[in-house]
């Protein structure tokens, strides 16, 4: 094979429904991009891809490596003008490639027209509202739009998506059961066709607004961004090979597990010994057996009451998701806020982490959002903490200074897992000696973990698994 086929070969892995799968292709073809020897020819492979895409919504997958890479301009002119199905989103990206607004000429052609009185769309509504080949905040934003505006975005949605399913086909996903395992009790994250279909009616929608509304650009724009494959800063966060000690701590056994508490205390005390640094937060298997599977969670807290209530803690920490996170500066990192500790004193705690994720989410983070990343917060004694983004993994910085790291990684990956168990992937938050004692010393505290084991078990290899939580507070 030579160089322009591999490249052929590599880009059409962008057609895969695995997320997983799309989004290790996007950063393979990055890394191509900033090569010498084989950026144009994975540029002329990606641009001869996007522009056999029939779909707004697979085209911004193209785009995707070009917010990893350093493309040249000729790059990301070629891409550009390759896409025969630009949006309000293809746009929105372009702009953050370049640095620079990329507004599109003319909307004509990026919608098909108003909605017709007499076209029944009830079907369709009721298809696109139900979540269940897309989620339901796509629809709750378009009836946002719809009480502030008074036009009917929801009817011209479900409009968009008839037209689209009737030139394209609105059941192309072939058999996704192919990738899932013989157990009825395993599930998936995939992308379906459908998905597709009604993510691209969606950015049609947006065009039409725009064109024969008025609707802002800016406004529009910003309301793309929820059809965006990931939140943009997130494909600079590349899944790394795992550590060497993950081999010791993730490989257990069910019988080593039975003792909750001296086996938590037992784990977190060997990561930091590996470490040699303080373990913030943790979240991966320890335990992967045909008929037992258990999951390890920590969380660090400062200034903890001696009734602490484990399980409260680790209910907070989920309720932060999608309410705090650090703030992001662009492309580049992202920022820890100084939340301040005054008036959580009836907490019985003081919480030390938020989580990563925000409140924008794309299919490409659905190993990430179901095994959900912590950061720690900034404080007097640690200021400006940033985590940076880097090809061989992310590291906190405070005041110009590397002060800890980030990392996930796969574990025993699959496509399917049983259903409500995180993704089969991994991953811990670390901050070295001084920056941790720098972190809690103006709390007036010391650090302590709140742990969690969740253990899936069954009487046979094909049985129905049950669940049972523990928890509980080690201060280290």
């Amino acid at each position: 094979m030579n160089l322009r086929q591999i490249a052929d070969l590599a880009v059409a892995r962008l057609g895969l429904p695995i997320p997983m799968a799309k989004l290790a292709t996007i950063q393979a073809v990055a890394q191509a991009l900033d090569s010498d020897d084989t950026a144009l020819v994975f540029a002329e492979a990606l641009a001869d891809w996007v522009s056999t895409r029939e779909l707004e919504s697979q085209c911004l997958e193209a785009i995707c490596p070009l917010l990893i890479a350093t493309p040249k301009p000729e790059v990301i002119a070629l891409i550009r003008q390759a896409i025969g199905r630009p949006s309000v989103a293809s746009d929105a990206l372009f702009s953050l490639v370049t640095g620079s607004p990329t507004l599109i000429a003319s909307w004509t052609g990026c919608h098909s027209g108003s909605a017709t009185s007499f076209s029944k769309l009830d079907e369709e509504e009721s298809q696109l509202r139900s979540g269940t080949f897309i989620p339901r905040f796509f629809s709750h934003q378009l009836k946002r739009l719809e009480s502030q505006s008074g036009r009917p975005f929801i009817r011209q949605w479900a409009f968009e998506f008839k037209v689209l399913s009737d030139r394209c086909g609105g059941n192309g996903d072939g058999d996704l059961n192919y990738f899932l395992s013989s157990d009825r009790q395993t599930g998936g994250q995939f992308v379906a066709y459908r998905s597709h279909l009604a993510r691209s009616a969606f950015l049609r929608t947006l065009a039409f607004a725009v064109q024969n509304w008025g609707m802002p650009v800016t406004i529009a724009s910003s309301v793309s961004e929820s059809a965006f494959p990931a939140e943009p800063i997130f494909l600079r966060l590349p899944s790394q090979s795992a550590p060497v000690w993950a081999q010791k701590v993730q490989s257990g056994t069910a019988s080593e597990a039975e003792d909750a508490p001296a086996f938590a205390k037992g784990l977190i005390e060997k990561v930091e010994a590996e470490l040699n640094e303080k373990l913030m937060h943790c979240s991966f298997a320890v335990v992967d057996e045909p008929r037992c599977h258990v999951e390890f969670e920590v969380f660090a807290i400062a200034k903890a009451r001696d009734d602490l209530d484990a399980v409260q803690v680790i209910r907070f920490y989920e309720y932060l998701l999608g309410k705090v996170t650090p703030d992001r500066n662009s492309l580049g990192i992202f920022i820890s806020p100084d939340l301040g500790h005054e008036g959580l004193e009836h907490l019985g705690f003081t919480p030390l982490l938020i989580p990563l994720i925000g409140s924008h989410v794309g299919y490409l983070q659905s190993d990430l959002v179901s095994r959900v990343p912590y950061v720690p917060v900034s404080s007097k004694g640690l200021t400006n903490l940033e985590l940076v983004p880097m090809q061989e993994g992310a590291v906190f910085r405070s005041c110009g200074r590397n002060v800890g790291s980030w990392s996930w990684w796969h574990w025993n990956w699959k496509p399917a897992s049983l259903r409500h168990q995180p993704s089969p992937t991994a991953c811990y938050t670390s901050l070295d000696q001084d920056a941790a004692r720098q972190l809690v010393e103006p709390l007036g505290g010391r650090m302590e973990y709140v742990w969690q084991i969740t253990t899936w078990t069954r009487e046979s290899d094909y049985g129905i698994w049950a669940e049972t939580k523990r928890s509980g507070h080690y201060k280290g």
